[in-house]
């Protein structure tokens, strides 16, 4: 036991991410473990070479599967030695794609089972240290295939305690019922599972009480939280108002929603509960009704926009944001334009604009009129403009408004010994992107000074809150000073 303890002590890992906010969620959780595991993080230790390496993978679009890949590739080129583990979305969509084209992949795991992940790597480095068989190749490992598919509960992967996120992100909810056209998320993740209740509140109140100041829940569709647990009659809102209630200093931010799953009694949780953000992110995908028939969306265009009204009218200082896919089979110019003229009409604050990726399994993927890859550039390119018109228009609202911004890191630009000024930057509580001027007593002849005032921002501003006056704006950020 002496053997294996001191083992392991000397063991280090990597964990790298690809995608959503579910699965930076899960990356910390699986960083916990390691940790439990007596094992180093190697990420922050410079020249380190990693002794494991776990990738958590999106599939989302063929862009992210193409960037997981890398990433193994890359790790296993950083250290051959290493037990290199690619998991998540990706692993779970297309685990024979991955053995083809990145073979030195020693272990495979979709979005099952990842709860006994650690322990299978430490096993089987341990196991090759007692056999000394470590120079051999490895029999590539597909843990999916040894897990039962079907319906399962969700997964606890345990309480995150600490992130490296100045806003750590805790997951809520996994799996959606959706079935959108395009989408697979509802394939890779499964059908809605929610988490238990208590976890959530004391992950939530564990993070607050080390000092994190923001929190964001994620989840694939979270506007389905509750409606699969039997023992608590509970809901979204109802989670909203429970985690509001606890007596620490920090805010709520809701991540990626469904339109439909914003209800009534979720905007007025949202109004009433000073600590949850004025911030709504809902993915529209498309701006015509033709479109989002054929993506399966389960909302019109018109529903959408009675729910930004409704949003605004509760919360007139709101910031909405969304998602919009272009290049959709079967979209020609004419839906293109309505498209824009529809999004803008709703002046939503912030845009992320995708061009259209087609996924295996998905029912878009042998859809008629695909749009060709260089009239499917040019119209991301057109909606990405109206995007920085509207992010603009966004910030400079902003003008002339003191804003609570939570600060998560400081820096200074030109010479830096002799430059007195240091610039915050952080987001607001609606989610504009600002910095700040922070004035200091250094002098231009003295480093020890710089330390010194470096030492008070670290401690008095990073990672806390400020309330800072608006002044200007351009298409990514808003400009102000402490107020």
């Amino acid at each position: 036991m002496e053997e294996k303890t001191e083992n392991r002590n000397k063991l280090t890992y990597k964990v790298m991410t690809v995608g959503c906010p579910v699965n930076q969620a899960e990356a910390e959780a699986l960083k916990n473990k390691f940790k439990e595991k007596m094992l180093v993080e190697a990420e922050y230790i410079d020249n380190v070479k990693a002794d494991i390496y776990v990738i958590n993978s999106c599939a989302v679009t063929q862009a992210a599967a193409r960037k997981s890949r890398k990433k193994a590739k890359k790790a296993k080129k950083e250290n051959p030695e290493a037990v290199v583990a690619l998991m998540g979305c990706y692993g779970e969509i297309d685990p024979d794609d991955i053995k083809e084209k990145v073979p030195e992949i020693d272990i495979i795991i979709g979005t099952k089972g990842r709860e006994e992940l650690v322990e299978k790597i430490i096993n089987m480095i341990e196991k090759e240290l007692r056999n000394n068989d470590n120079d051999k190749k490895r029999t590539q490992s597909n843990i999916s295939g040894e897990i039962e598919t079907g319906n399962y509960d969700f997964e606890e992967l345990g309480i995150n305690y600490k992130s490296r996120r100045k806003r750590p992100v805790v997951k809520i909810q996994e799996g959606c019922n959706q079935n959108c056209s395009f989408c697979i998320v509802t394939i890779a993740r499964g059908n809605p599972k929610s988490r238990n209740p208590k976890n959530i509140q004391k992950e939530v109140e564990t993070l607050t009480s080390n000092g994190y100041k923001e929190i964001v829940l994620a989840g694939t569709n979270m506007g389905l939280y509750g409606r699969d647990i039997k023992e608590t009659k509970i809901n979204l809102s109802g989670l909203l108002l429970k985690l509001g209630s606890i007596d620490h200093d920090f805010r709520i931010r809701l991540s990626s929603l469904e339109p439909v799953a914003i209800t009534e009694d979720v905007l007025f949780a949202m109004k009433e509960n000073s600590k949850i953000c004025k911030h709504l992110y809902l993915p529209l995908q498309s701006g015509s009704e033709k479109i989002l028939k054929s993506m399966k969306r389960n909302h019109t265009f018109e529903d959408f926009a009675l729910i930004v009204k409704k949003a605004r009218k509760l919360m007139p200082d709101i910031s909405i944001i969304s998602d919009i896919i272009v290049g959709f089979p079967g979209e020609t110019k004419k839906d293109h334009v309505k498209s824009m003229h529809a999004i803008e009409s709703l002046e939503l604050d912030k845009l992320h604009v995708f061009p259209f990726s087609s996924r295996p399994k998905t029912a878009a993927l042998n859809y008629n009129g695909q749009v060709k890859p260089d009239i499917k550039e040019r119209r991301v390119y057109e909606m990405k403009e109206l995007a920085e018109k509207l992010s603009l228009k966004f910030n400079q609202k902003q003008i002339g408004r003191n804003l609570q911004v939570l600060v998560e890191r400081y820096y200074k630009e030109g010479n830096y010994a002799q430059n007195k000024v240091f610039w915050g930057e952080g987001f607001s509580n609606n989610y504009a992107h600002v910095k700040f001027n922070i004035l200091t007593n250094t002098s231009k002849s003295s480093e020890n000074f710089i330390d010194k005032d470096k030492g008070i921002i670290e401690k008095n501003i990073v990672n806390n809150f400020c309330e800072v006056k608006a002044v200007e704006a351009t298409k990514k950020f808003v400009f102000g000073r402490l107020y």
